[in-house]
C-alpha cells in the first residue's frame, strides 16, 4: 500500500508543482506574504494494477479502497508563505516526486500569465501544462494538466486552483 500512496504522492507532485527555470524567475506580478490557495484536484483514467495476492484480504480490500479513493475529484485548502526567495527560484512550484528528472519550456512568462510545458523522467515520466494568472497583486488562477502512462495504464491529473493573499506577515508559515 506504500507503493501505491507514494506513486500516487508523486504523481499529484509532480503534476501540481513543476519546478520552473530558475535562471528565468517568473514575473508575475504577486504580492509577497500569506497565501491561500484553494485547489481542486481530479485524477482519472487508470490506476496501474498492484499485485495483491500475497495480501491478507483485509490489506487487499485496503488496497483496493485506496485506489478507488484516490481516483475523481479532491478539494484542498492550503497556507503558505511566498518569500521573494521562493518566488525568484525553482522552489516557487518545485516538488517533482523523487526519482523525477523534469524539464520545462516556459511559453509565457509575463506580469501578468505563467506558461509552461513540463515533460518528466524517471520512475513516473510524465508530461503536462501549467498557467498561472495573476488576475491582480493579491489574486491568482491557474491550472495544471498532465498524464501519464506507467503499465500500459494512462493517467490523468487535472488541478484548478485560485489563491488570495492575506497579508504580508506569515506569522508561523514557512
Amino acid at each position: 500500500m506504500k507503493r501505491v500512496s507514494m506513486w500516487c504522492m508523486s504523481v499529484v507532485m509532480a503534476a501540481s508543482f513543476a519546478a520552473v527555470l530558475a535562471a528565468q524567475p517568473p514575473a508575475l506580478d504577486v504580492k509577497m506574504g500569506l497565501w491561500e490557495v484553494t485547489s481542486t484536484t481530479d485524477i482519472g483514467g487508470q490506476m496501474p494494477t498492484v499485485d495483491t495476492s500475497k495480501m491478507t484480504p483485509e490489506q487487499k480490500a485496503q488496497v483496493e479502497a485506496a485506489m478507488k479513493a484516490m481516483m475523481g475529484s479532491h478539494a484542498n485548502v492550503s497556507k503558505t508563505c511566498m518569500t521573494k526567495e521562493k518566488f525568484q527560484n525553482e522552489s516557487f512550484m518545485s516538488s517533482a516526486g523523487a526519482g523525477q528528472n523534469c524539464k520545462q519550456a516556459l511559453t509565457t512568462n509575463t506580469s501578468t500569465a505563467l506558461e509552461a510545458n513540463v515533460t518528466c523522467t524517471g520512475e513516473h515520466p510524465m508530461s503536462g501544462q501549467i498557467r498561472i494568472e495573476a488576475l491582480s497583486p493579491t489574486s491568482v488562477k491557474g491550472m495544471i494538466k498532465s498524464e501519464m502512462t506507467e503499465q500500459g495504464r494512462k493517467m490523468t491529473v487535472n488541478m484548478a486552483l485560485t489563491g488570495k493573499w492575506l497579508g504580508a506577515d506569515c506569522g508561523k508559515e514557512k
